[in-house]
């Protein structure tokens, strides 16, 4: 999947992206009704009264695209159509372009960074990859018994981090939840009590810093992120694709090592 921007980008990276083929065949038809999430997107569809939608899809998830319209159109009797392309980052909710052909909701599919929308209603479709459960937690049992343990997804395994924690043997296990991932969030005032994006950290019985994070997905930006602002006693990932788990630091993790080394040419050139 396309990463998140980096919170210490310029936004070089995007301007001179090249888009990239997908190498995955497109799915089935029952494939991506599951994956996408079609039943659900069509009933918050037509429980808000949306008439004009807009689909936004990554480069490697545009493939599937298609399908996952007509699949919807067959459902809804609003419009639906596909962004062709982002003004900015995919992980970004297109409001530019939807509002373009005046959509009245954008569905996000894929990896997204969460950010407020300012006009737009939107509904995120995060995707459904699979986790290993019982792997994960025979390779954390030696690491994390013992410790309190917040269980941190990306977004693709947000639907599984309820049952790796049941499966995590730790003094207390907590799960840091996305609030909007199974609602249409509608951006509001700020003093408004509505469920913004972002995760939610309430299940934690004491401060942040008395808890070991175990992050399920690939090494990415995002992790980097959650491990420069959240202060963790530790932090483990496991990445599914090796079914890999190993201590966070910058010698192993390079976005993070790429962020230090910047970090420190600026002291430097001071």
């Amino acid at each position: 999947m396309q990463a998140p921007a980096a919170i210490d980008g310029d936004g070089r990276d995007v301007i001179e992206r090249d888009a990239v083929a997908s190498e995955r065949r497109a799915r089935t038809a029952e494939e991506a009704v599951e994956v996408y999430e079609v039943e659900r997107t069509a009933s918050a569809i037509a429980t808000g009264g949306y008439h004009m939608v807009a689909l936004q899809f990554p480069d490697e998830m545009l493939a599937d695209s298609t399908l996952v319209a007509e699949q919807l159109q067959a459902r809804v009797s609003a419009q639906i159509f596909v962004l062709a392309d982002t003004s900015y980052g995919s992980c970004c909710v297109d409001e530019v372009a939807a509002q373009h052909y005046h959509a009245d909701l954008v569905v996000h599919y894929g990896r997204t960074c969460l950010s407020l929308t300012s006009q737009l209603p939107v509904l995120y479709v995060f995707g459904r990859e699979h986790v290993d459960v019982s792997d994960v937690a025979k390779q954390a049992e030696q690491e994390l018994k013992g410790k309190k343990v917040v269980v941190v997804g990306d977004v693709p395994y947000m639907h599984m981090l309820d049952e790796i924690a049941r499966h995590i043997k730790a003094e207390h296990v907590a799960v840091a939840r996305i609030p909007v991932q199974n609602h249409v969030y509608t951006p509001t005032q700020q003093n408004s009590s509505h469920i913004a994006p972002g995760r939610l950290w309430s299940e934690l019985a004491g401060p942040a810093s008395d808890y070991s994070m175990l992050y399920i997905g690939e090494e990415s930006p995002t992790l980097t992120n959650l491990l420069v602002t959240m202060r963790f006693q530790s932090a483990y990932s496991y990445q599914p694709s090796l079914k890999q788990l190993r201590l966070e630091s910058s010698k192993v993790n390079r976005h993070l090592g790429q962020r230090y080394h910047m970090v420190q040419r600026v002291k430097d050139a001071n």
